[in-house]
């Protein structure tokens, strides 16, 4: 299909649907026609301002109404618009600013107080254009609205910035054109749809939720502040807003799903929930089907903002219930995509490699950063065309026989742990199948010399769990290696902007030695006392207490073997494994112990006192004679 500027598709519907709504949130409506004349007013004030066609144009405002009005102004200026997001923390937003060095600036009346604040700090020569829609319209209008090349820059956005210093990513024109045209014939977009606007403004998904309804004669429905935190109240929302499609990250979903569960609203209007940015849990899957059935479609999107927004896609079935993970399905028109193994192979099927994407509308890259671009844009492996290029996605995941692919995790998510290769995200994963865990993120917590040296999962929960519950869930179905041997229970995980884990913001779980003296109880028996010291010598911990569970003091499971050979030594019983495991702390293990002295008919305190001071030798036949072995 021929190339179509966005700002040209906008302006199109406008003249279909003048009257209908275009934006409508909290602090008010835009009709078409508003927006396309406070647009061409503003685009009028920018070119006033000395800026022109490829200037970069960051856009301070609150209120989403200003938002739109000002990019679909900066476009028709033919500038890079650059949304920001006040909400993020001051140092982000100082960084952002300053990493693109503009010179003229969107400032809207619902965001006046906070960017003196911030530009003063940032960007205090810059020039500021006011953006007031309570002022009288002026009327006036551009010349001509700029018609851009396909391959011209469009917009700016950041990466989330949890793995280190964001990186600014340059958008071009055709590629907003492809998704927005894609989505539409997809989901058969009609006038009059009503589309949630939930992602963050600095976040290039929210170029789905803004394009999408403009350019059809639909309706951008932005909810409250702080909704999207608010599970129950997010679903009555949508319910009552009449609203039919949503995109949003799986998060943020899942935040709805116990109010729906327990008969919550109908949502009679919704047809379609776009996830992406986060895997999709297939318990969470089960849960939409069992309340709707397929009624309400469940779309799977996967694009790096790198290769603009989505370039695979697949619609959620409930037999992907059944799967350990939900597919992130085959590459959308326009896009290829292949597995490549470490020798820049094309993987067979079934094998896990490297997505790498090939497309004409991918991002132009990094701004100003060519060594960054050149690192991740790289040429195609497969080809010998020096400027055929393939963005290396970092992600990895295997094909499987329908020509699906399966999200495997990322590439700075494998660690390696006593040797054994471990993908945090598959333990994520798993957790998150629990019924009682509405999300988990697994680190590796480092030994002195900053080697991997065990695994902590944060857990946020929609009712409380035991770390001993969560470790009996995990047993049956990962390697010894993958289980974590710290739980940190969290109100809610921190985020990052575009709603994924905020793994630099997750606390440093306490080293065991420090988690023992916060809570520790001493032994009380003659049992738990010889106990404590088998644990002291076999852990990192010098005075264990009766209730520390031992994989929270540095226990794993070599160790457990070890610790069952040395109980059989010393008092002359077995203790099976899954009942220690049911209750993996000393004041358990005495327990099990004293049950099994008894029904050997021994009387425990005087095996104690026999064994006391006889040798190894002595002490094994004397436990033979009473049952053990």
């Amino acid at each position: 299909m021929a190339f179509q500027a966005v700002h040209g598709l906008v302006q199109q519907a406008a003249q279909r649907f003048a009257d209908h709504v275009a934006v409508e949130c909290p602090q008010g409506r835009l009709t078409y026609a508003e927006l396309a004349a406070r647009s061409d007013e503003l685009a009028v004030a920018i070119r006033s301002s000395g800026a022109g066609v490829g200037c970069v144009v960051p856009i301070l405002a609150e209120d989403r109404r200003e938002l739109v009005v000002a990019v679909l102004a900066v476009l028709k200026a033919g500038g890079v618009f650059v949304p920001v997001d006040l909400a993020a923390p001051p140092l982000r937003l100082r960084t952002m600013l300053t990493a693109t060095a503009p010179e003229w600036v969107i400032v809207g009346a619902s965001a006046a107080e906070r960017a003196d604040e911030i530009l003063e700090s940032a960007l205090p020569l810059a020039r500021r254009v006011p953006l007031d829609l309570a002022a009288e319209p002026t009327g006036a209008a551009p010349e001509r609205i700029h018609r851009p090349d396909p391959d011209d820059a469009a917009y700016i956005f950041f990466t989330s910035g949890s793995t280190g210093q964001p990186k600014a990513i340059v958008g071009r024109m055709q590629g907003i054109d492809h998704f927005v045209r894609w989505e539409t014939e997809l989901l058969d977009v009609k006038p009059g749809v009503r589309v949630s606007q939930l992602a963050s403004p600095g976040f290039d998904a929210i170029l789905r939720d803004l394009f999408v309804p403009l350019t059809t004669g639909g309706t951008v429905c932005v909810p409250p502040a702080g909704l999207t935190l608010d599970g129950p109240a997010l679903a009555r929302w949508i319910d009552e807003e009449r609203i039919n499609l949503v995109h949003t990250v799986p998060t943020v979903w899942r935040g709805l799903l116990p109010s729906l569960a327990a008969g919550g609203p109908e949502l009679a209007e919704l047809r379609c929930v776009a996830l992406a940015g986060e895997p999709v849990a297939p318990s969470d899957a089960a849960t939409w089907f069992d309340r709707y059935g397929e009624r309400i479609g469940l779309l799977n999107l996967y694009g790096p903002s790198e290769t603009t927004m989505t370039k695979m896609f697949h619609f959620i079935t409930p037999a992907d219930t059944e799967r350990s993970t939900v597919p992130i399905g085959k590459a959308m028109p326009g896009a290829r995509v292949v597995l490549l193994d470490g020798r820049n192979q094309p993987c067979p099927p079934g094998a896990v490699g490297e997505i790498h994407i090939r497309t004409p509308y991918m991002s132009l890259g990094y701004f100003h950063q060519p060594d960054a671009t050149r690192a991740s844009f790289v040429p195609n492996p497969l080809g010998d065309d020096p400027e055929d290029f393939v963005y290396r996605t970092g992600d990895f995941a295997r094909a499987l026989p329908d020509g699906s692919l399966e999200y495997v995790g990322r590439r700075d998510q494998q660690i390696k742990l006593g040797g054994v290769r471990v993908e945090l995200g598959e333990i994520e994963h798993l957790l998150r199948a629990y019924h009682a865990v509405r999300d988990a993120a697994v680190t590796a917590v480092p030994d002195d010399e900053g080697n991997p040296a065990y695994l902590c999962a944060f857990v946020e929960s929609v009712q409380p769990v035991e770390a001993a519950d969560l470790r009996a869930h995990l047993a049956p179905r990962v390697p010894d290696a993958h289980l974590p041997r710290v739980f940190v229970p969290m109100e809610r995980l921190p985020r990052t902007i575009s709603g994924k884990v905020d793994r630099r913001a997750l606390p440093v779980p306490l080293p065991p030695r420090q988690r023992v003296e916060q809570d520790y109880v001493a032994p009380r028996t003659a049992t738990e006392e010889t106990l404590a010291g088998i644990w002291a010598r076999l852990l990192p911990v010098d005075k264990p207490g009766v209730t520390h569970d031992f994989f929270d003091i540095g226990g794993h499971s070599l160790l457990v073997m070890r610790l069952i050979a040395a109980v059989t030594t010393e008092f002359g019983v077995d203790v099976h494994l899954q009942k220690f495991l049911a209750a993996p702390t000393i004041e358990g293990l005495a327990a099990e112990i004293e049950t099994a002295l008894l029904a050997a008919g021994s009387d425990l305190d005087d095996l104690l006192a026999d064994l006391d001071g006889l040798d190894e030798a002595e002490a094994e036949r004397l436990l033979t004679q009473n049952g053990g072995n």
